[in-house]
């Protein structure tokens, strides 16, 4: 049975003592009592959760509630132009990651607590929920890590320094083209005789023109952006973290086999390998081929949905 899908706008104040994080919840309409499970969506790098629309409808369809939230520095959540991008250089890391658990808090409070609760992270998404995973997994159901990557700790610090190092000099909304064209850059030129900038994020050309169209998408970050984000990819490597993970937590890694964030598959199976090595006992991993990065929105979306929705199905019952 699919279920007409009724979304709703909430909010919530952020853990940074001063930003008003702006949401979405999708939900089966008419079948809330009795809701298959609830998927928290975690959104990536200069995006928005309202990108997210066409997925969280077909897991809401299908009995699921979806929720999502624009991060500190994205989408509707940002109110001061100068906010764009920016997060701060310290301690910017552990707002992102707590603003996912006050999500959390805010949409299981609304249903019994028996209903199995799971987070997807794409991209950046996926770090800020690899991190969070190891604060805050109690309770939780599984995890779905999309479009990962596996950023040596020694990149990822060297990169941490620069940031917080023109952060300090220049301020922390300092624009960086130097860090732009080290992090973002290098998946620019991934792709051979691109046609836009943006051709790693899908090779569905509709999909990468909508991307550039959107106001609320690309926009650069600041040097405390950077900082965040590094601080995040650095953590999500620690294997001395992923080991506080709790053991029986079903994860499961998703991408596209041309996606230069994960290396082409290299850098998500090294990922699946920490959480492995962690102890974690249930990490699986399925590569998409020849998509790239946003394999939600690449063709063959359909084949993407149906794999989660039975990995959901799977790992429904509820956490102790």
């Amino acid at each position: 049975m699919l279920y007409p899908v009724e979304r709703t706008a909430l909010g919530f104040s952020s853990a940074d003592g001063k930003s008003q994080i702006k949401g979405l919840l999708w939900r089966p309409a008419g079948a809330a009592p009795n809701v298959r499970g609830i998927v928290q969506i975690v959104h990536g790098m200069s995006e928005h959760a309202g990108r997210y629309d066409a997925f969280a409808r077909e897991l809401a369809a299908h009995g699921y509630v979806a929720c999502a939230h624009d991060h500190i520095g994205h989408g509707k959540s940002v109110t001061d132009p100068e906010d764009w991008g920016h997060m701060p250089a310290r301690g910017g890391a552990e707002v992102l990651v707590e603003d996912v658990d006050a999500l959390r808090r805010l949409v299981s409070a609304r249903f019994a607590r028996s209903v199995p609760y799971f987070v997807f992270g794409h991209s950046m998404g996926s770090f800020v929920t690899r991190v969070y995973l190891t604060r805050h997994a109690e309770g939780l159901a599984g995890a779905i890590l999309c479009g990962t990557g596996n950023k040596p700790r020694a990149v990822s610090k060297a990169g941490n320094v620069i940031a917080r190092t023109i952060a300090r000099v220049s301020g922390e909304r300092a624009a960086s083209p130097f860090l732009r064209s080290v992090a973002d850059g290098a998946y620019s030129r991934a792709v051979e005789d691109a046609r836009t900038p943006f051709d790693w994020l899908s090779a569905n050309e509709a999909n990468v023109d909508a991307f550039i169209a959107d106001e609320l998408c690309g926009r650069p970050f600041t040097a405390g952006g950077y900082a965040a984000l590094t601080a995040l990819t650095y953590d999500a490597a620690r294997l001395d973290l992923a080991a506080k993970i709790p053991p029986d937590l079903p994860i499961l890694f998703i991408a596209g086999s041309h996606d230069p964030v994960g290396d082409n598959g290299e850098g998500v199976r090294a990922s699946a390998e920490i959480m492995r090595a962690a102890g974690v006992e249930s990490v699986e991993v399925v590569l998409y081929q020849g998509m790239r990065h946003e394999i939600l929105n690449e063709d063959g979306r359909e084949r993407v949905y149906a794999d989660v929705l039975t990995w959901l199905e799977a790992h429904r019952a509820p956490a102790a």
